[in-house]
């Protein structure tokens, strides 16, 4: 049993793997001092033993130490971290390398070790971010733009009479009250934007990409949009859970 473990901004997802299936998957938010405690309360006993290794991406560095510490004082399961113990096998062409957050280039490895073709990848996470990768296994780039809920919180913080609202599928798309004339332009706006970018994308980088969605907002994007080809949540639990197999010692 393999234990895949993606630190985001806002959430932090794990997974279970055994017999190369995602047997469980499971969120908390990521708090410094409250995540490492959550996760191995949520793994004490008979599971905890039966976890032969652990696969870390993190984009939050003070995080990383802190969830590694809590692990190693319950367990003695080896652990392997993105970029320090295991390389993604793909050829990154950023101008600047090591600005590319590692759950970008995991989520681009697993999408073209599924589809085994050009990819473009959507991550509908705290940001949006769009990434191309080739058949060859060449990391072009991609694009970055604010996520969902970043919208929401701009447009309360940032405004005198607009207020937060919660993020659901309004009832119509033409708002017929403040807090559904936001969801609308958030929901559909991303929406929008991800077609738009999409579209771009493929007519200059990669004609017949497969077109991947995945993130924590992407189940309730997808209906919205007419670029996506697969709907895929935990793409970057997948791409640990690959790394693991190939980087096997």
């Amino acid at each position: 049993m393999i234990l895949a473990i993606d630190i985001g901004n806002t959430t932090t997802n794990c997974g279970l793997f055994e017999r190369g299936r995602l047997a469980s998957q499971w969120s908390m938010p990521t708090r410094l001092t409250r995540t490492p405690q959550q996760l191995v309360r949520r793994l004490k006993g008979p599971r905890f033993r039966k976890i032969s290794q652990i696969v870390i991406c993190s984009v939050v560095p003070r995080m990383l130490p802190r969830l590694t510490r809590a692990l190693r004082a319950r367990s003695s399961t080896p652990i392997r971290i993105v970029g320090r113990h295991l390389k993604v096998p793909l050829k990154n062409r950023y101008r600047y390398p090591k600005q590319v957050g590692m759950d970008r280039l995991v989520g681009a490895y697993a999408a073209l070790r599924t589809y085994k073709r050009d990819c473009i990848v959507a991550d509908f996470g705290t940001a949006i971010t769009i990434d191309v990768v080739t058949k060859s296994g060449d990391y072009l780039g991609g694009v970055i733009a604010p996520g969902l809920e970043i919208s929401l919180e701009a447009l309360a913080a940032k405004t005198a009479l607009l207020p937060r609202v919660t993020l659901r599928k309004p009832p119509e798309l033409l708002g017929r009250d403040t807090a559904n004339s936001i969801r609308s332009g958030i929901l559909y706006g991303c929406a929008a934007l991800c077609d738009g970018l999409i579209t771009r994308l493929k007519q200059r980088y990669a004609p017949r990409a497969a077109v991947v969605a995945t993130g924590g907002a992407s189940s309730l994007l997808v209906r919205h949009t007419r670029t996506i080809d697969y709907l895929r949540p935990h793409l970057v639990l997948e791409g640990l859970y690959k790394l693991s197999i190939v980087n096997k010692r």
